[in-house]
């Protein structure tokens, strides 16, 4: 049961992630063509500062998580609706802190744009309208952490997703009569407002005996001054390049690395269902069955090295030739922060792994050295190269090296002394292996489209699927060689009982 809702979590949101993930492209592409790639890097911008004002949550949502497993395992109702009273009126507090921050800060943000020739009034008005779009979206955050904890995601995610889906369609159709960017953004309020009024009707829906009016409980709050600093450290380590890039480089190299992170990041968000769609799973696993947990965590981590394997080499191969067709040479990198661009969303895959696991098990404080290590590698890394004219590739650098020490290195051991008390070295050995396996195949696909010309998208196209399968068919063998296949076998089993 645990295994079929982590796929039923899973697929109700990966299907409709493929679909905005081309919705977005196209959405791109009209932004650059109708309002021009100046307000696009400042829109992009406004993305990365509310990041920051995220802080305000302060962890609640995966504290609440955590406290809620027990409660939901023994169907004990009072108790899930005073821990849901409590996330309720909490998130009230944070939305209006968020608010009022969120407005200070906004005659800040036309400084960190360098050589800036937009009115510095558009940027401020833009930006309060995106803040409210982001502040709005948490009166549903109390229905989404019960609907996560109970790991019922799917409950939900087909109803937020298609309407994300149609917010997006309806920006293009805005962009594209309208060329307005204050449009856009009211568009934005409006469908996070529906969407407000969606979740409130499927949480009285499927959990009738759960009231927010019971008294609150504040319990969660115990685990949230280990959350912050990971809050903190997250937020440096992946919300600091945009704008960096932005104060030292300019809106146009924004545009640039967001052609390419645009790409990687909706494969990410995608792959990152995993950590979303399993942790209330693997959090159930660590209660009732624990013995069971560091068997499947190594098949776990096959599994996202076959994903990482069967999407980085096609990507490795024709992601510049992809950028070059669809947004124009002028928009592309060279190799070496191309190759910077895929190791960061391989090692993004692989470490859902280490996510999930810690997350699951509360190791917040355990894990804060990670946190620190983590943004302080990455901020100082990346400052050094940028200033010394290593550009958007030393942003990248700055990323990998910060999470190769940080996580890779430290946290599964971590894991191991709280949670598995077996030998990581396997852990070790097999993630060499693997990522052994990605370069070899890599090298073996790139060798053979040096004997291929790509003249258009359609030719792009029929080139990267062959490439796909045959990569996939290449990637199976070696796993199957490697006895590493079991996950195949456990999702056999959950089709065959659906």
């Amino acid at each position: 049961m645990r295994t079929k809702k982590v796929f039923l979590n899973l697929l109700s949101e990966v299907l409709p992630q493929l679909i905005i993930a081309v919705i977005s492209f196209v959405r791109v592409k009209i932004f650059l063509t109708y309002i021009g790639d100046e307000i696009l890097g400042v829109y992009q911008l406004f993305g990365q500062v509310l990041a920051y004002l995220s802080l305000a949550e302060l962890g609640l949502t995966d504290a609440a998580m955590y406290f809620l497993y027990k409660p939901l395992y023994e169907k004990k109702n009072k108790d899930i609706s005073a821990l849901i009273s409590g996330v309720k009126k909490s998130f009230n507090y944070v939305m209006m802190a968020m608010l009022v921050i969120g407005c200070a800060l906004s005659f800040l943000v036309p400084h960190l744009i360098a050589e800036n020739t937009l009115p510095n009034p558009f940027i401020i008005t833009c930006f309060i309208l995106t803040l409210l779009v982001n502040v709005l979206g948490y009166f549903s955050t109390t229905y989404t952490v019960l609907f996560n904890a109970d790991q019922n995601k799917y409950k939900y995610s087909f109803y937020t997703q298609g309407l994300l889906i149609l917010r997006n369609i309806a920006d293009i159709v805005v962009i594209i009569f309208l060329k307005n960017l204050y449009a856009v953004l009211v568009v934005e309020i409006l469908f996070t407002l529906l969407q407000n009024l969606v979740m409130k009707v499927l949480y009285k829906k499927n959990y009738p005996n759960i009231s927010v009016k019971e008294k609150p409980n504040y319990v969660f709050w115990s685990k949230t001054k280990s959350l912050i600093p990971h809050k903190i450290g997250g937020l440096i380590a992946y919300n600091i390049d945009v704008i960096l890039v932005s104060k030292i480089l300019g809106l146009g190299h924004v545009v640039i690395y967001n052609a390419y992170y645009a790409i990687t990041s909706v494969i990410s968000n995608i792959i990152g269902k995993f950590s979303s769609s399993t942790l209330a799973s693997v959090g159930n696993l660590l209660v009732a069955e624990p013995k069971k947990a560091y068997n499947v965590f190594l098949e776990y981590n096959d599994m996202l090295f076959f994903i990482a394997n069967i999407i980085c080499v096609p990507l490795a191969v024709f992601l510049t030739p992809f950028i070059s067709l669809w947004y124009g040479a002028n928009y592309t990198v060279g190799n070496i922060t191309m190759y910077l661009f895929i190791f960061n969303l391989l090692y993004g895959i692989i470490r859902i792994i280490l996510n999930v696991y810690s997350g699951a098990a509360a190791l917040y404080k355990e894990t804060l050295i990670c946190t620190y290590l983590e943004a302080l590698i990455n901020l100082v890394v990346s400052l050094v190269l940028i200033l010394n004219g290593f550009g958007i590739a030393g942003l990248l650098a700055g990323t990998a090296s910060s999470m190769l020490i940080s996580e890779f290195m430290i946290k599964p051991s971590i894991l191991n002394k709280h949670i598995f008390k077996s030998s990581i070295s396997k852990y070790y050995l097999d993630s060499l292996i693997l990522f052994i396996l990605i370069i070899v195949n890599i090298v073996i696909f790139k060798f053979i489209m040096n004997y291929f010309t790509i003249s258009n998208l359609l030719i792009w196209f029929i080139y990267g699927i062959v490439i796909f399968i045959l990569n996939f068919g290449l990637t199976f063998v070696w796993f199957k060689l490697l006895g590493k296949d079991e996950f195949f076998k456990r999702i056999t089993v959950v089709f065959k009982r659906s």
